[in-house]
């Protein structure tokens, strides 16, 4: 599919050009090579063994299976984690270097119970729309060798993408009642628990839709919706008293990463579990759109869908057991 892309574009580039020329003549060899790439590469990998090492990541499906299964708590690292472990950082989380000791400490834990999600876009992207594919091609051409100084090629790792199904890929029949079964799944992680949500202001995760039916109570702790880090020994505070036969789910950017770590070690099963609900609102909308804004609720795409709109629902507040400002 990439080639084909490639190949297309390199004709009209060649159109542009006199054919007697010398660029005409290099791009004439690029679609050449091009055009035998995939039986060069067919007779490496047959003949000479050739590989490239790409991390072992079970897919979404697996990944809620396991979680059901064993009762594992999960922390997911996509590129805004890795941004801050080299010590950049993203919209709504400045840098810290405190911050990326943190995530560094997490991404090789060896806990049993504590699961660690990648981003599956190591190796194809053709089920993804394509400015997703596109940036994720741009991002691991820039960045794989770091990732990879990070990873055990031998470990198993899970989805990054448990909290996006339905979006990033491509709109089919199919690919709606797949996404279907897939959330009535996943509701099966809080079916008849109490649960503990701990987000971000404005998040409001789950609300106006019924994606935590089944739940047999919701409590919310309420977080900031930036630079949430700076107030991270506040909100793992927060726990304390708290019974630990509650799920918690986490939807609070990177520092969700790490507070799912240092939970499962105080023996909780908590999940990092990211922008699932707002996902599930593009769904029940049948949504082909990237980032569109979701009324009431947080949404980190532009600058509509970031702002936070007040809300006086009696319900959302008997939820809210703690504010962290």
């Amino acid at each position: 599919m990439l080639l084909t892309k490639i190949k297309k574009e390199l004709e009209r580039t060649k159109k542009k050009v006199p054919f007697f020329g010398k660029i005409y003549k290099q791009l004439e060899k690029k679609q050449y090579e091009l055009d035998n790439l995939p039986y060069e590469l067919c007779d490496k990998i047959k003949n000479e063994g050739f590989t490239v090492p790409i991390p072992i990541i079970k897919n979404a499906d697996e990944t809620i299976d396991k979680i059901l299964l064993d009762k594992c708590s999960l922390s997911r690292f996509g590129d805004g984690e890795f941004i801050i472990i080299e010590g950049g950082h993203i919209n709504y989380q400045h840098r810290s270097p405190v911050m990326a000791e943190k995530l560094k400490k997490v991404i090789v834990s060896d806990n049993p119970n504590f699961l660690v999600a990648l981003s599956p876009c190591f190796g194809s992207l053709d089920k993804y729309l394509p400015p997703v594919a596109n940036f994720w091609r741009k991002h691991m051409v820039k960045r794989r060798a770091m990732y990879y100084s990070y990873l055990d090629m031998k470990r198993t790792y899970y989805d990054l993408f448990l909290s996006r199904p339905y979006i990033q890929s491509h709109k089919t029949e199919e690919h709606y009642k797949k996404c279907g079964e897939y959330f009535k799944k996943v509701q099966k992680l809080w079916a008849g628990r109490d649960i503990i949500i701990c987000e971000g202001m404005g998040t409001r995760f789950g609300m106006f839709n019924d994606l935590l039916d089944g739940a047999k109570s919701i409590s919310r702790i309420l977080c900031p919706p930036r630079n949430a880090f700076d107030k991270y020994e506040e909100i793992l505070k927060a726990f304390d008293g708290i019974d630990k036969q509650k799920l918690v789910l986490v939807a609070l950017g990177p520092t969700a990463t790490v507070l799912a770590y240092d939970l499962c070690n105080k023996g909780f099963q908590a999940i990092d579990i990211g922008a699932l609900d707002i996902d599930y609102e593009w769904f029940l909308r049948k949504e082909t759109r990237l980032g569109v804004p979701v009324k009431f609720k947080y949404v980190d795409s532009d600058g509509e869908g970031r702002k936070i709109e007040s809300l006086d629902d009696p319900v959302y507040k008997k939820q809210i057991i703690r504010k962290i400002i």
